[in-house]
């Protein structure tokens, strides 16, 4: 099989956009394959719209990715010759509202509203936050070896009936996030470079103590994501994650299913 592929770079969470048709039964084998043959943390397809946004993007296990929408976005201002600031509505897996990415071309930058979660959890003792198609649990270091984190990472999806699930591992006196994200249908586990929704979750959960407005320059091992919980009377309004994100390459890939 022949596929178009576009790696994005948001925030260092290396994405692959698949901007050719890929039959549904086909995309978690496709996406493994790009990811060994090609690299990066995630893959997603690119699709017609369907419920009235610019773009519809597919995630590898029809998980939501914050990064990969920011991506997403970005790179459809891009292709419609956008210079400067577009807003773009992206129809993302796992979210059942569209998602507006307002992508600024010329600075690289992309900020997304995200969905709001679901639900505040405890999850064995450490804070969780359900959105649509992931859960992310707020996590203390250390952060574990690979195969414990799988462990936790898929009894966290199991938990929840998640088709994603995050352990997000804070250091709040640095500042400093390390992502660790496990996606079910693939079986693959990722200690990610940044990860959108999980900042997205962080901000939640600090701020839902004191219900008012803050915002957290979340620090990554790929770069910072800036990501901020809005409050009015109490009540959470909105959930924002902008940064960085460039085009490093578009290219045709050849892999075997």
């Amino acid at each position: 099989m022949a596929l178009e592929v576009v790696r994005a770079d948001p925030a260092g969470n290396i994405t692959l956009l698949v901007t050719g048709p890929v039959p549904p039964p086909l995309r978690p084998r496709a996406a493994v394959a790009l990811m060994e043959a090609h690299g990066g943390e995630q893959v997603g397809f690119l699709t017609p719209p369907r419920q009235g946004g610019q773009i519809h993007l597919e995630m590898m296990g029809g998980e939501f990715c914050g990064n990969a929408a920011r991506a997403a976005g970005y790179w459809a201002a891009r292709a419609a010759g956008v210079q400067g600031m577009a807003a773009v509505a992206v129809e993302v897996s796992g979210a059942a509202e569209l998602v507006t990415v307002r992508a600024d071309t010329q600075k690289g930058t992309a900020q997304a509203d995200m969905p709001l979660p679901l639900e505040a959890v405890q999850w064995r003792g450490q804070p969780a936050a359900r959105f649509p198609g992931i859960v992310h649990a707020l996590c203390s270091p250390p952060v574990p070896e690979a195969a414990r984190a799988r462990e936790l990472a898929r009894e966290l999806a199991a938990d929840f009936g998640a088709g994603a699930a995050g352990l997000m591992y804070l250091d709040r006196g640095e500042g400093f996030l390390q992502p660790v994200v496990y996606v079910r249908d693939t079986d693959t586990l990722f200690f990610e470079s940044s990860c959108a929704s999980g900042s997205a979750a962080v901000a939640f959960l600090l701020a839902r103590a004191g219900r008012e407005s803050a915002a957290w320059e979340l620090r990554q091992p790929g770069g910072a994501i800036l990501a901020r919980a809005e409050y009015s009377d109490r009540v959470l309004r909105r959930l924002t994650i902008g940064g960085s994100v460039r085009i490093q390459e578009i290219f045709r890939a050849r892999i075997e299913l």
